[in-house]
């Protein structure tokens, strides 16, 4: 009896400890689940933030993809746009296949917690371009980057929601494609397109090659 007693006593010290162990990991995954969710919500008011929604539906009518994932690649880095092709436009004077001044652009303090990420370009709106906000989403080496950005010409100067979208790999992006759109012209007068107008462009040879920092 006493053998047998120590038995079951054996078991039930295994059996408790199973199902402490499956509770903890249960527990384990629930938690993993959770964050994934808040960063997820984190991000897209964030996003929100920068682009609301109705800027985001237009760029995204006009061809421009939202990968909205929480773990994009590491966008840091600067990169020469070209050449520039329009792929499509709400404004009705823009001609098909019109092209654009090569575009250079600087993305860098990219933070992958919170999804935050810095820009500075060139030509890509006018001659100096800076971002407000800006943030980075995507999965694997898709990306889309999200910027309110201030475009200034002179003593004008408007705000534009950017996007851009595409495929990091190396020092090379591939399939680039960026939308703008007017968001405030305020005080831009007759220098920039009309607050509501949005184009979308591409980087028509599908590859956007690396450049030294600036």
């Amino acid at each position: 009896m006493k053998t047998i007693t120590q038995n079951l006593k054996q078991l039930s010290v295994i059996t408790l400890l199973t199902i402490i162990a499956f509770t903890s990991c249960k527990k384990d995954t629930q938690n993993e689940v959770v964050d994934q969710i808040n960063k997820e919500q984190i991000l897209e008011k964030k996003i929100l933030d920068i682009i609301p929604q109705q800027y985001q539906d237009t760029l995204a009518k006009l061809g421009i993809t939202l990968n909205r994932e929480t773990t994009p690649p590491d966008m840091q880095g600067a990169f020469t746009f070209k050449p520039l092709r329009l792929l499509k436009s709400n404004r009705p004077t823009d001609q098909a296949n019109m092209t654009f001044k090569d575009a250079d652009i600087k993305f860098f303090e990219q933070d992958k917690e919170t999804g935050s990420i810095k820009l500075i370009s060139k030509f890509l709106l006018n001659d100096a371009d800076t971002s407000i906000a800006t943030a980075v989403s995507g999965k694997g080496n898709a990306f889309t980057i999200y910027g309110k950005v201030k475009s200034v010409s002179g003593s004008n100067s408007a705000i534009f929601g950017v996007i851009i979208s595409g495929e990091r790999n190396g020092a090379l992006i591939n399939n680039l494609r960026f939308g703008l759109i007017n968001i405030d012209n305020t005080n831009g007068g007759t220098r920039f397109i009309k607050q509501g107008e949005a184009r979308a462009i591409v980087d028509a040879d599908f590859v956007s090659q690396s450049i030294p920092m600036f």
